[in-house]
């Protein structure tokens, strides 16, 4: 009879132990499977935003050549503690700006980049590359008939990233991964007699929420009375540690929602003035169209291009046109209404989408536009500088089948301003589409 207790005695703990350490393998497993997941994701996610954000913003300095942008674009990288070295290119491959050793640099490979793109990974360094696109400006828009321009690679960003603050918290969740499993196997040992009478059904539901959990329902819990005071501290403790895991999951979601819309947000804006660019002022136009067909709404799309800009920039160089341009982006947003979208669709050029209004109201904020900018005086280093606007507008009333329509009849007006001697507003006519283009 000895034998036989001893016999069940170890069955029983066998029938315990055997399930438990099953169970925290298969926990410990999908933590450090998702762990390894997720430090992958964080590393490739951050050097994509990083080389997605430095090759647009590295577009001007690659194309005019200044130290000066391509310095204060290598010092904001330093910045950050994760960026182990840079390196820009120019189209040939020659490099153009570097920050710190490059471990796996590579230019034909980085030069091999499309877009933004992960390269490899090779001890605590994890390289990634884009190219720098230019879109080349078309300066006669009248026609219409030549087709868009596609972006042309300027030159590369490469980056390589430091992993090793990424490797440490995957080596922390490693650990916590063991140390949790380890808990839960000595919990188990110190448990199996007392747990053998009354483990059935309060193991079972564990069973089944470690299975959910495996599929992805990180929100299990475990319900139901325990036989035991024991059995429910296990409970307690498995629920504690699946709300963890659950509130690491929501937060790493938060995060990742939060980069993404601050890439949609740059996706659609102008670094420079903050302006929504040529790709919103095309999306928010779309929309204006379609409402207009749909539901009768009018407005008006504006073109407005600055008179006199380009001495600012030959004289006071680009540093002044920069800041004149944020200047005039601030002065337009100003006087347009809530409801009124402003974009900066080109260099000194402006697009103003004008919702709800009439000709006579379109010409009456166009003009008081001109007026502004006419008045405005920018003083920079000393000297001051006078500039004007030249606006042309066509109605958004449902008139126009399509956008491509809409945009040259204001690229037209506009032509025609230029033409006639500049400074005002003028409402697109039909002659204009007959008329030559300004001398610049």
């Amino acid at each position: 009879m000895s034998g036989d207790r001893r016999t069940l005695r170890v069955r029983l703990l066998l029938t315990v132990l055997l399930p438990v350490m099953l169970l925290s393998v298969a926990m410990t497993g999908v933590s450090l499977f998702r762990g390894a997941r997720v430090a992958d994701g964080e590393i490739a996610e951050r050097g994509l935003a990083i080389v997605r954000f430095l090759a647009p913003a590295a577009e001007y300095g690659v194309i005019s050549g200044s130290r000066g942008s391509l310095d204060g674009l290598m010092q904001a990288l330093q910045a950050q503690s994760d960026v182990a070295a840079a390196v820009l290119y120019d189209r040939g491959g020659e490099e153009l700006a570097r920050m710190g050793e490059p471990v796996l640099d590579d230019a034909a490979e980085a030069r091999s980049a499309s877009a933004a793109v992960p390269l490899r990974r090779q001890g605590q360094r994890a390289a990634f590359a884009a190219p720098v696109m230019s879109v080349p400006v078309e300066v006669d828009e009248l026609a219409g008939a030549e087709p868009a321009l596609a972006p042309l690679p300027v030159g590369w960003v490469y980056v390589e990233l430091d992993t090793r603050a990424y490797d440490a918290r995957w080596r922390a969740t490693v650990l916590t991964a063991i140390g949790l499993a380890t808990g839960a196997v000595v919990l188990a040992m110190l448990l199996a007699i007392r747990l053998a009478n009354v483990v059935g059904a309060p193991v079972a539901r564990l069973v089944d929420a470690v299975q959910r959990m495996a599929r992805g329902d990180l929100d299990v819990q475990v319900s139901g009375r325990a036989g035991s005071e024991e059995l429910y501290t296990l409970q307690q403790g498995f629920n504690s540690m699946a709300r963890s895991i659950a509130n690491a999951h929501k937060t790493l979601q938060a995060r990742i929602e939060q980069a993404t819309a601050r890439l949609a947000h740059q996706a659609l804006h102008d670094p420079l003035t903050a302006l929504p660019n040529r790709r919103a002022f095309e999306q928010a136009l779309e929309k204006m169209l379609a409402a207009s067909h749909r539901a009768g709404d009018r407005g008006a799309l504006c073109f407005m291009d600055l008179d006199h800009f380009k001495p600012v920039n030959d004289t006071g160089g680009h540093a002044a046109g920069d800041a004149l341009l944020r200047v005039v982006a601030d002065l337009i947003r100003s006087r347009l209404r809530s409801g009124d979208i402003v974009c900066r669709v080109g260099g000194d050029e402006f697009a103003l989408i004008l919702h709800g209004c009439t000709a006579d109201d379109a010409g009456r904020i166009a003009d008081d536009l001109c007026a502004a900018v006419r008045d405005l005086r920018f003083e920079w280093e000393g000297r001051e500088y006078r500039i004007g606007a030249s606006i042309g507008f066509a109605m958004i009333d449902g008139s126009m089948d399509s956008v491509a329509d809409i945009v040259r009849a204001a690229d037209q007006a506009c032509y025609t301003v230029k033409r006639e001697g500049r400074g005002r507003a003028r409402a697109w006519q039909p002659a204009d589409a007959a008329a030559p283009p300004p001398e610049e």
